[in-house]
């Protein structure tokens, strides 16, 4: 999959004139990604919006209450004061419910947003599907994955692992964000 595709259309009333095109969203560096409509753990929907005007590390993984998932959503949530010095937030995606979700941040103290990709739409969008999650045939989980987008929405940093058990490099999130102060 090269990117999502969305139709835009135009018309200016003025001149009587219409335009239809095609806008490539992606999730190659550098990029904008695609926009979601997706709740939050208190039910709320978010889209990409939301977030801009900050430095946003949309962390994707595979399931609420999982041993890794845990570690790496408590290690973000440990890392609130640096990652607040580069003017950065952190947004939790998974396929888990909101309800879920909500107990999962209330069980590790997180206070960033978790989002609900129940229906898994963004996750095909950001193409960070796991089909056959854990050997569970037909059940589909989000790749761990991280992107990390600047205050315009633009995707800067990208990692995605097939190895659920693989944490990522936290390190090279704080030299990532780093990098943004600097341009």
């Amino acid at each position: 999959m090269l990117g999502f595709q969305a139709k835009a259309s135009y018309q200016d009333t003025n001149n009587g004139l219409s335009y239809i095109g095609v806008l490539i969203l992606s999730t190659k560096v550098g990029q904008k990604p695609p926009d979601f409509q997706i709740p939050d753990q208190n039910r709320t929907t978010r889209s990409l919006k939301d977030f801009l005007g900050k430095k946003s590390v949309l962390a994707f993984f595979p399931g609420a209450f999982t041993a890794v998932c845990t570690r790496e959503m408590c290690a973000f949530r440990d890392s609130a004061q640096p990652l607040m010095d580069f003017g950065a937030q952190v947004v939790g995606i998974s396929v888990n419910d909101p309800f879920t979700n909500k107990a999962f941040a209330e069980t590790n103290g997180l206070s960033f947003l978790i989002l609900s990709d129940y229906t898994r739409e963004t996750i095909k969008k950001y193409e960070v599907l796991h089909e056959n999650f854990a050997g569970l045939d037909g059940y589909t989980a989000a790749k761990r994955s991280v992107f990390i987008l600047d205050e315009n929405g633009t995707i800067r940093y990208k990692w995605i692992s097939e190895d659920p058990g693989k944490e990522p490099d936290y390190e090279e999130i704080m030299r990532q964000l780093s990098r943004l102060l600097i341009k």
